[in-house]
């Protein structure tokens, strides 16, 4: 009886995990702090949507941010962009099929399925492929956080949720740090980021044998 009493106990403990508090804090702080956990995290797993302005339809991103470094997919429609980020340093690797949809279809002999080191000019779109970049990012959405702070479970961890009126939802995690898991921006229109895996030890390095598009020019 003594061993199911210490079970019980055990168990109760684990249900009554101890919150950072968050459920307590308003709709603005819940943003604020979660940008702060977030630009303080050493690693995250971002799986998003979002809205392509230059073509019809979205853009998906599977992107694993290290510091300042990344290394990821893009998919716009049927066609799969690879891409590794350290530092200042931008790769990516795409088939044919992605030059043809950029209109360089004449480069896809040389450079269809290698890994290519992009000029600044050229890498300047993914400059916001690091941690404190996508910290930014979703400051400008959950500054306008406000109204009621509601509890609810994502992905099996307890969490926040507080909205805009612009219809910008933001789940943040109410325990240990509360860090960002889910952002569904202008009720989900402009799309939704997915956070996960935060803490996990990566490696990002620059790809072997990458081309330098600089030197061709």
């Amino acid at each position: 009886m003594a061993v199911v009493a210490a079970m019980v106990l055990a168990l109760a403990a684990c249900g009554g995990e101890e919150t950072n508090g968050l459920q307590d804090a308003s709709a603005a702080e819940v943003g604020t702090r979660s940008v702060e956990a977030l630009n303080s995290a050493d690693s995250v797993h971002v799986v998003g949507t979002a809205q392509d302005p230059s073509a019809e339809g979205s853009t998906r991103y599977d992107l694993v941010l290290s510091g300042s470094s990344a290394r990821g997919t893009m998919t716009s429609g049927s066609v799969v962009t690879e891409i590794v980020k350290v530092a200042d340093d931008t790769y990516t690797k795409g088939s044919r099929a992605y030059y043809e949809s950029i209109g360089e279809g004449d480069a896809a002999d040389l450079l269809a399925d290698r890994w290519v080191r992009l000029p600044a000019e050229d890498a300047e779109q993914y400059r916001l492929f690091t941690i404190e970049g996508f910290a930014m990012a979703i400051g400008e959405y959950v500054a306008a956080l406000d109204g009621k702070v509601t509890t609810e479970d994502v992905a099996g961890r307890r969490a926040v949720a507080a909205g805009s009126a612009e219809g910008t939802r933001l789940w943040a995690a109410n325990t240990g740090d509360p860090v960002p898991l889910r952002l569904d921006m202008l009720d989900g229109e402009q799309g939704r980021m997915e956070f996960s895996d935060y803490g996990t030890k990566v490696s990002i390095t620059a790809p072997a044998g990458a081309v330098d598009l600089a030197s061709l020019s």
